[in-house]
């Protein structure tokens, strides 16, 4: 449905008017003027606008007749026609034989202009049903097959999420998503995008591998903020956009605990971690801290958190831990000793320190 409304009239006037040289009016079928040349007009009634939207034929008013219409002055009105409904009336004030010429310009150039807006309003209306059943989808929520092939989502594909998030820090976020969406549309037609209730964008991109995937995702958000956020892509999943986006926003958990001022994450380079954030745990996540919680709030906790860490990427193995802290390796079993008298768990016994891994992973 066609519908006419006062910024869109508007845009008519100021797009018509520079090349007729006339005063333009738009009206409704109800003759009501809701743009005009003249701002004094807006807002009254055009006698013959209304006889035009009823007739659906062009009225040409010289001085004489226009004392037949209130509220009417000389000149040419005619009537805007989309899919066969008289939607709105056009008028040019001048004596009709000067304004006669510029009549067909301007009825075609209303036509275009109301055509390109009810284009945008259901393009965004699309975009919109889009968002709504991404975001259905990612709540768990079951999306019927012909509902997503109405909307035209091709969800039976191969597919990796990239989430990406905004440091706390960074102004303008999120970017302007209708253009983000509108641009990677027109570049990759089967990618799909979602600013997420966690305000974090959620790029559902082919599979591909997961670097090219960040830096796909990385290249559309604009380069005066693509400093100020980190990104993490999943693993990629076939027909499960939920386990897509939540591998994802996983991941990126999992590396802002490591580095906290943000980065580019790959779920392969700690999929442990990024397991156990997905999983949401809750009574958990108590008694890990429970377990850390004498060491944290030990003096030396610096000390042992970094000992610990290093510890663990090197494998379990003291002599690599020992290198990369530049330590003696008896220095780093030491500190692996206070943290086991701290803690009650020891970092040599494998189960233990998986325990330590999701505790750190926890805190």
């Amino acid at each position: 449905m066609h519908t006419l409304d006062q910024a869109t009239a508007q845009r008519i006037v100021d797009r018509a008017m520079p090349v007729i040289g006339h005063s333009v009016n738009v009206m409704t079928p109800e003759g009501v003027i809701i743009a005009s040349g003249d701002s004094h007009r807006v807002g009254e009634i055009h006698q013959g606008a209304k006889s035009v939207a009823q007739s659906g034929n062009p009225l040409v008013v010289d001085e004489a007749e226009a004392r037949r219409y209130p509220g009417v002055r000389a000149g040419v009105n005619l009537p805007v026609v989309i899919s066969g409904t008289v939607v709105a009336v056009v008028g040019i004030s001048g004596a009709p034989d000067k304004v006669l010429p510029f009549a067909d310009l301007l009825r075609v150039t209303a036509e275009l202009i109301l055509e390109q807006a009810a284009l945008i309003e259901v393009t965004r209306h699309r975009r919109d049903q889009i968002e709504n059943t991404l975001q259905a989808i990612l709540d768990g929520e079951i999306v019927p097959k012909d509902w997503a092939q109405q909307l035209g989502l091709n969800l039976d594909t191969p597919r990796i999420a990239v989430v990406v998030s905004a440091h706390k820090t960074a102004s303008r976020w999120p970017p302007d998503m209708t253009t983000l969406s509108r641009e990677l549309e027109r570049t990759e037609p089967d990618a799909l995008v979602l600013l997420t209730r966690h305000r974090e964008i959620a790029f559902f991109l082919s599979a591909r591998p997961a670097p090219d995937a960040i830096n796909a995702a990385l290249a559309r958000i604009p380069p005066t903020i693509r400093t100020s956020v980190s990104a993490a892509s999943g693993s990629a999943f076939h027909s499960n956009l939920k386990a897509c986006y939540e591998s994802a926003a996983a991941t990126l958990k999992a590396g802002i605990q490591r580095e906290p001022a943000g980065g580019q994450f790959i779920y392969s380079d700690f999929p442990l971690a990024a397991l156990w954030q997905s999983l949401n745990p809750n009574w958990q996540q108590a008694q890990l801290s429970k377990a850390l919680g004498p060491l944290l709030s030990h003096p030396r906790r610096e000390q042992y958190l970094k000992t610990l860490r290093a510890y663990i990427e090197a494998d379990g193995d003291v002599q690599r831990c020992a290198s990369q802290l530049h330590l003696h390796r008896n220095s780093v079993r030491y500190r692996l000793k206070g943290i086991e008298t701290l803690t009650g768990w020891s970092p040599f016994r494998l189960e233990d320190l998986l325990f330590l891994y999701l505790a750190l992973e926890n805190s």
